[in-house]
C-alpha cells in the first residue's frame, strides 16, 4: 500500500519547488526618474588667477526614457586680501535621445563667464552624436562627435563668432556601487582657425561617506592655444570637498 502513495507524496513535494525553479527572475530596480548632485569643495587655482577659495556645483537630470535632460552649474569665487582674483561661472542645459542600446543624439547649450582667463562671456550650441563602447556596469566609456558654433565676448576686444568641431570622450570606472573614477575630456576646434583650439580635461574621484554623501576629489583644465591678448593659455582648479546626492 504504501509503495503505491510514496509517487504522490514524492510529487506533491516537488511541484512547488519546481514552479519556484522556474519563476523569473526580479527584473533590476528602473533608475529614478530625478536625480540631483551638489558639490561643495575648497578649491586651489593656478595660471590665469592663483587663490584659495570655495566652488559650488549643481547638476539635475531628467532621464523620462527615451531622453536624458542634464542642467549644469557651477560657480567658482575668491578674494585674496579684499581683492576679487578668481570669478568663474558656467552653466549648461544639455538633452541627450537614445537610439537603439549604444547611440544617442544629443544637443547642448552653455554659457561661462572667466573674466580672470579675459572671457566676459561665451556662449555655445553643438548638436552630435554618442556611441557608448563600454556600457557598464563597470566600466562606461563614451565617445562623442559634433559641431556647433560660438560666440565669445573677450574683456578686452569685441564679438567673436566662429564654427567648431567638437571631439569629447568619457570613461568612468566603477570601483564599488557608489564609489567611481571619472575622466572627461573636450576637444573644440575652430574650423576657420585651426590655431583656435580649446581643450577642457576634468578628473573626479568619490568615495562616499553614506548613500546620499560622499567625499570628491576634482581637478580641471581649460586649455586655449589662441588665449585672449595679455592672458595664459592654461587655468587649472584643484578641489576636495563634498557631494550631496538627492
Amino acid at each position: 500500500m504504501m509503495h503505491r502513495i510514496w509517487p504522490f507524496v514524492v510529487a506533491a513535494l516537488a511541484a512547488p519547488a519546481a514552479g519556484r525553479a522556474q519563476a523569473p527572475a526580479a527584473a533590476p530596480p528602473h533608475p529614478p526618474l530625478v536625480r540631483a548632485q551638489i558639490d561643495l569643495g575648497f578649491v586651489s587655482t593656478s595660471g590665469n588667477s592663483s587663490v584659495r577659495s570655495l566652488n559650488v556645483g549643481e547638476q539635475l537630470v531628467v532621464k523620462p526614457d527615451p531622453w536624458k535632460f542634464t542642467q549644469t552649474f557651477s560657480i567658482v569665487n575668491g578674494y585674496t586680501s579684499g581683492v576679487e582674483t578668481v570669478n568663474t561661472l558656467a552653466a549648461g542645459l544639455r538633452a541627450d535621445y537614445a537610439v537603439g542600446s549604444r547611440f544617442r543624439l544629443y544637443g547642448l547649450g552653455n554659457y561661462t563667464r572667466n573674466r580672470f582667463a579675459g572671457i566676459a562671456r561665451r556662449f555655445e550650441e553643438a548638436i552630435g552624436l554618442s556611441y557608448g563602447l563600454l556600457t557598464g556596469p563597470g566600466n562606461i566609456l563614451d565617445f562623442e562627435a559634433g559641431a556647433g558654433r560660438n560666440q565669445q565676448t573677450g574683456s578686452l576686444g569685441p564679438l567673436q563668432e566662429f564654427w567648431v568641431s567638437r571631439l569629447a570622450v568619457r570613461y568612468r570606472l566603477n570601483l564599488t556601487s557608489r564609489a567611481f573614477l571619472e575622466q572627461k575630456d573636450e576637444e573644440l576646434m575652430d574650423l576657420e582657425n585651426f590655431q583656435n583650439l580649446r581643450i577642457n580635461s576634468e578628473s573626479a574621484l568619490v568615495a562616499p561617506i553614506s548613500n546620499n554623501v560622499g567625499l570628491k576629489l576634482g581637478y580641471v583644465v581649460h586649455f586655449a592655444n589662441q588665449p585672449q591678448p595679455g592672458f595664459k593659455k592654461a587655468d587649472t582648479i584643484l578641489s576636495a570637498g563634498l557631494q550631496l546626492l538627492f
